[in-house]
């Protein structure tokens, strides 16, 4: 893979993930792929994932919400359709594209990893969990939830059904457990707060 395909694919999914139906999602927008992208390189970076390696993991980054383009439930699956369309064109191997698919199906939730490479990549798209942006992340995935899924909850359910799915989730690479897992700890904490002063 050359420097040139990773620029050619960001701008291959920045223009999927513009179009009609992504351009109005408050949360899962080009903005939230381009940080994926950047936690991809900040995680395969500090565990010395080599630049081969990393490369994978970032066109599948570029990749995985591209399928929003069509549909909004079950998205990872275009989104893997999409990739492989894609990169069957360009001089990608087979096996690299057999890749960058395996890591795409695992941010699926509930996050399914089959190794370190898929690994870094669902911590790189729940970043978010583990930083002081979570709370105002989360408000624009609960107004994307009110606009496409038609989920409204007042505050307090909304609260508690974050303190559920943080408590119940686990990042996945040493970066995400050593690094992330304790600013997630703190955000539980803070919505505890939220839920004590309603």
């Amino acid at each position: 893979m050359t420097k040139m395909t990773i620029k050619h694919i960001t701008k291959y999914c920045s223009d999927l993930l513009q179009n009609d139906k992504c351009k109005n999602l408050p949360f899962h927008n080009f903005t939230h792929t381009q940080e994926v992208i950047d936690n991809v390189f900040l995680i395969s970076n500090a565990l010395g994932v080599t630049p081969k390696e990393t490369k994978l993991i970032v066109i599948a980054a570029c990749f995985h919400d591209t399928g929003f383009s069509e549909t909004y439930g079950g998205h990872e699956e275009v989104s893997i359709r999409l990739a492989q369309n894609y990169l069957a064109k360009t001089n990608c191997k087979k096996h690299e594209i057999d890749r960058v698919s395996s890591y795409i199906a695992a941010t699926k939730m509930p996050q399914n990893p089959k190794d370190r490479y898929a690994e870094i990549l669902c911590d790189a798209d729940l970043f978010h969990l583990g930083t002081t942006d979570f709370l105002y992340k989360n408000f624009l995935l609960r107004k994307e939830w009110e606009l496409f899924c038609n989920t409204v909850m007042t505050d307090n359910e909304w609260i508690l059904s974050n303190i559920k799915f943080l408590e119940g989730h686990r990042f996945k690479s040493p970066y995400g457990k050593d690094i992330l897992e304790k600013g997630k700890q703190e955000n539980i904490n803070k919505l505890k707060q939220l839920i004590r002063l309603q």
